[in-house]
């Protein structure tokens, strides 16, 4: 049974939800692809940074998936 107490899953350990998650990563790896521009869909003034605070979230919970996360950003910003 799925358990979420304030938008985190709560079962074995913090999670962020798999939804979110997925939709993160799948942004980090469009903008690996097609640059940051093309995934600020919302017009959000610094992307990178509002990227960064959300795989921050993931670490704070979770810092194996966290990181495998921050390694896709690192490897974006040294493309860029």
């Amino acid at each position: 049974m799925r358990r979420a107490l304030a938008g985190v899953m709560v079962n074995a350990h913090p999670n962020p939800p798999r939804s979110e998650y997925d939709t993160l990563k799948a942004i980090l790896h469009n903008c690996a692809r097609d640059g940051y521009g093309s995934q600020n869909l919302a017009g959000v003034a610094d992307f990178r940074l509002h990227l960064h605070g959300r795989i921050a979230y993931v670490l704070y919970l979770n810092p194996r998936r966290g990181q495998k996360l921050l390694d896709v950003f690192l490897a974006v910003e040294a493309t860029s």
